[in-house]
């Protein structure tokens, strides 16, 4: 079974925005003080700063195969599935599930009585769709003829512990080598990482 999807860039910027790792307690985990004696110097390091913490939390979440801040995506599949693992995570809610019948130009929501969500553990979430749901016939040779909205990502509060803990590591790496060819994987952070880490 084949699952189309594409993860969006997240907006920092934006007003409930989600910090893995805050600019304060990056500068504290790199030992860096604050002064007012070159303001001009410290906007620029802060920009370094919140540079290598995106760098970090993007290396943390590519290897896991997990998403850290909330975002919607949208999940196509070809055809009906009984159970539909998801390959990004952790799923904290799905918004719709849909379907294209075949003929259709437009999409048909499914009863929400006709699936249900299934959390296991930090890396693995299931969507079961029951039979009742899965007795129209789909637009053929169509990616997205089965489209699943969920909302994808740790809320406020909630990242483990670990987590975090290994993205300061991987930040600590990337502040400190930046500007190298090449800086190798941090094995601790990676150990941090591994419990929560979506195999294939």
């Amino acid at each position: 079974m084949e699952i189309t999807y594409n993860i969006p860039e997240y907006d920092n910027e934006a007003q409930n925005a989600v910090e893995v790792v805050s600019l304060i307690d990056a500068k504290k985990q790199l030992r860096l003080m604050d002064d007012d004696s070159d303001p001009d110097f410290w906007e620029h390091e802060d920009s370094v700063i919140q540079s290598c913490i995106n760098s970090a939390v993007s290396e943390a979440e590519k290897y896991m195969s997990r998403t850290l801040q909330p975002r919607e995506m949208v999940f196509g599949l070809s055809e009906w599935e009984k159970n539909i693992v998801f390959p990004a995570g952790p799923v904290t809610e799905v918004t719709s599930v849909e379907y294209l019948k075949e003929g259709d130009t437009e999409y048909t929501e499914l009863d929400e009585a006709n699936w249900k969500l299934y959390n296991f553990g930090n890396n693995k979430d299931v969507l079961l769709i029951k039979q009742a749901g899965r007795t129209e016939t789909l637009e053929p040779e169509t990616l997205d003829a089965v489209k699943i909205t969920a909302t994808i990502g740790y809320e406020e509060g909630k990242i483990p512990e670990d987590i975090i803990k290994a993205v300061k590591l991987i930040l600590t790496d990337a502040y400190e080598y930046r500007g190298e060819k090449e800086v190798k994987p941090n094995r601790s952070s990676r150990s941090l990482l591994r419990p929560y880490k979506q195999w294939a």
